[in-house]
């Protein structure tokens, strides 16, 4: 991966925490939340809109770090391995 593209990962993050310091409140909340930035990314880019499309792929990759670290801290239960 690319250092700007991770940096720009890890900035996304950080807005999103300072926006939405309480994040979701389980696990199904979650997935939601990832879809409805998924969403938002596919109307952009069915707009034609590309940059609104990236940056919202960077704020879905937000949404979905904080899911991880969500169920690294509540608990969820050892990742499979496939």
């Amino acid at each position: 991966m690319k250092a700007k593209i991770l940096s720009e990962v890890i900035e996304a993050v950080q807005r999103a925490e300072d926006k939405h310091p309480r994040f979701a409140a389980h696990l199904f909340h979650a997935v939601s939340l990832a879809a409805e930035e998924l969403g938002e990314m596919a109307k952009a880019v069915n707009d034609g809109n590309i940059e609104a499309a990236r940056a919202e792929a960077l704020d879905t990759i937000a949404v979905l770090v904080r899911t991880v670290e969500m169920i690294e801290e509540q608990g969820y239960g050892t990742p499979s391995t496939h």
